[in-house]
């Protein structure tokens, strides 16, 4: 087991639980736990059996009261209806400022019940519990919480760090192939943004983190979950432009997902958001050929499945783009590579290259 703490700009601590098969986390952290006059476990309807067994052998139950809280499956969630519903069952169950909320299940249920958390009496404690692939590795690390408004995604949200962020692999033992390449979308991320060091990593423990390996997601897990956290204590609220580059891929992608009507999983629609990149990158003078083959082979190594279910309507992509939060005022804003390591904002950018890389992007 690793722990992790980062200290932000705001003093706030950034700390991280990493490893596998843990037990009675209250134990290992009493600082947290001990004044906690009560919890509510919020995790999903559609969470399975082993799930919550693992959760219970995590958090298992105390003297101090214990509730439950069960969210509708995935983005279905992450609504302010649902937020409103939240903190009406723990202010009707005598939750206080003193209480914690511990959220597991995927980026949705860690995104709906921290961004709760920020509000619900101006803010009480929280600990983040991913147990996706994708959340252990980005979702549900760096204090960012939000709910979406219609078909944007997170337009309404806070900062507001957990108090401690759980990454048990045992979780992903019995997730399918689909969604350790949806996962595998953000690990590629990773790789193109992070140092040679993050790159090594994810290189070679790709092609066993997609085969369910215990090892290689363990190794992917710690590596990744540890850079997001030290680029989200250096730049917590995204003021400095460092935490800007963890939207790599998240502009085309968030639009691909809003293109499919939420059909595209959230990993292969980032997956597809760096390809745009990529392919923008290039289009833009700032990627080299050699680059490029290289960086669009590791999206390649995820093996995505046909785009069918997203719509090739380019103006209602342009539409997207400029409505994103990332945009800050321009037409459009992406995270662009000059290189492996080398991330760098770019924005409005003309129509004819954004045709092109969306169009290379959806083939």
């Amino acid at each position: 087991m690793k722990t992790l703490t980062f200290k932000t700009h705001s003093s706030a601590s950034v700390k991280a639980y990493l490893g596998r098969n843990m037990a009675d986390i209250p134990a290992e952290f009493p600082e947290i736990f001990g004044a906690a006059d009560q919890t509510c476990l919020v995790t999903g309807t559609d969470a399975p059996p082993s799930l919550r067994a693992r959760a219970l052998a995590l958090f298992p139950e105390g003297k101090k009261p214990r509730t439950y809280f069960w969210l509708p499956p995935s983005e279905k969630a992450k609504t302010l209806e649902e937020s409103g519903k939240l903190a009406s069952f723990l202010f009707k169950h005598g939750l206080s400022r003193n209480s914690l909320i511990i959220a597991a299940g995927g980026g949705a249920v860690t995104d709906l019940a921290g961004f709760t958390a920020s509000v619900y009496m101006r803010g009480i404690k929280w600990i983040s519990v991913p147990t996706t692939f994708l959340a252990q590795i980005d979702a549900g690390l760096g204090g960012k919480t939000a709910v979406n408004l219609g078909s944007a995604k997170n337009i309404i949200g806070a900062f507001h760090q957990p108090e401690l962020a759980v990454c048990d692999t045992a979780f992903l033992d019995s997730l399918p192939h689909s969604e350790l390449r949806s996962g595998g979308g953000e690990l590629a991320k990773y790789a193109m943004i992070g140092p040679a060091s993050l790159r090594r990593a994810v290189e070679k423990n790709l092609s066993g983190t997609l085969a369910g390996d215990k090892a290689a997601l363990t190794a992917c897990v710690s590596a990744c979950a540890a850079y997001k956290l030290k680029v989200a204590a250096a730049d917590e609220r995204d003021e400095t432009g460092r935490r800007e580059t963890l939207n790599f891929g998240h502009t085309a992608g968030h639009a691909f997902e809003s293109l499919s009507g939420g059909r595209l999983p959230h990993g292969e629609a980032v997956a597809r958001g760096i390809r745009f990149a990529l392919i923008l990158s290039a289009e833009k003078g700032l990627l080299g050929r050699a680059d490029l083959k290289y960086l669009d082979g590791l999206v390649d190594a995820l093996r995505l499945p046909p785009a069918a279910s997203v719509r090739k309507d380019f103006r209602k992509f342009l539409a997207l783009i400029s409505r994103d939060k990332k945009a800050r005022g321009a037409s459009n804003r992406f995270i662009l590579l000059k290189g492996p390591g080398r991330p760098v904002p770019a924005e409005d950018i003309n129509p004819a290259p954004l045709k092109k890389a969306f169009e290379g992007a959806l083939k």
